[in-house]
């Protein structure tokens, strides 16, 4: 296992050095190849059963549930390519016969009572910029790692250009995008924020980061007095990303371009309320 392990992650960083996958996927195939020399070491690539696979994949979910389901599918991709350097025979792939794991979504869906309340708190208990983060996630419904990388210079033509960090997929959203739930658009949002450089900055004019704005909806979350049912988790600053696309739909604009989708199904999946809200049957 260790000779593939080397083996492999040669091919990552030179995939990763000719653009072929992001520095998040990079990342990932790191963390496995750490987890396969923790768990298997100097074992034999071939020797490895698909009910260790699957021990191992369930010992992860009780952990982290969706880590787990992406360690499967990065196992089974390991295999794969194993079977292409000859490491192992064709067709030997035991993480593809593992049993798929079986995870529950424990955080809870947002609402917009919810985020109205966080809003109102955070122009009295957070820095200046945060009301400004809380509007962008909304209105552009972007992830955090793509909010705080947004700026002037992105804006052309009527159109905020965004390269999303996780996927690389590139949508422009015009100025125009308005969120009626809030009656804001995007372009009120954007004379709001910084006049030059990143559209977020602090006191001392430095881009914010994820961190930094994570943390604050935390603290006002908690400050509006957000409760929960026992057992969940509380919504996070990324959940935003859910509530615009449930808020966009209901107001008819194509939620699959805006969150940068390239299939209907993960779009839906994002529509999902998680039994947060009653869903309302509209007479003709």
């Amino acid at each position: 296992m260790k000779n593939w392990l080397t083996r492999y992650e040669a091919i990552v960083n030179f995939r990763h050095q000719r653009g072929e996958i992001k520095l998040k996927t990079l990342s990932d195939y790191q963390r496995l190849i750490s987890f396969c020399s923790d768990v298997w070491g100097s074992r034999l690539l071939t020797s490895i059963t698909v009910s260790e696979i699957t021990e191992a994949i369930h010992s992860k979910a009780i952990e982290t549930p969706h880590s787990a389901r992406r360690l499967r599918i990065n196992l089974s991709n390991l295999f794969i390519e194993a079977q292409r350097e000859s490491f192992v025979p064709l067709g030997h792939n035991p993480a593809l016969v593992s049993k798929f794991p079986r995870t529950s979504v424990k955080t809870v869906r947002l609402s917009l009572d919810e985020w109205l309340r966080i809003f109102r708190c955070a122009k009295y208990r957070a820095p200046e910029y945060f009301q400004n983060a809380m509007l962008l996630a909304l209105i552009t419904a972007q992830r955090p790692s793509d909010i705080v990388k947004m700026k002037k210079l992105d804006i052309k033509d009527g159109f905020l250009h965004i390269e999303q960090a996780k996927t690389g997929e590139k949508i422009a959203l015009p100025l125009s995008l308005k969120l009626d739930a809030i009656s804001t658009s995007l372009s009120e949002v954007v004379d709001m924020c910084s006049s030059s450089g990143p559209l977020l900055q602090c006191a001392r004019r430095k881009r914010v980061n994820t961190w930094s704005i994570s943390r604050w909806f935390k603290i006002c979350r908690e400050q509006a007095g957000i409760s929960i049912e026992e057992d969940r988790t509380p919504p996070p600053f990324r959940e935003q990303r859910s509530l615009a696309e449930r808020l966009y739909r209901a107001q008819g604009i194509d939620t699959r371009t805006l969150l940068g989708h390239k299939y209907q199904q993960m779009t839906d999946q994002y529509n999902d309320t998680r039994g947060k809200e009653y869903r309302k049957l509209l007479l003709p």
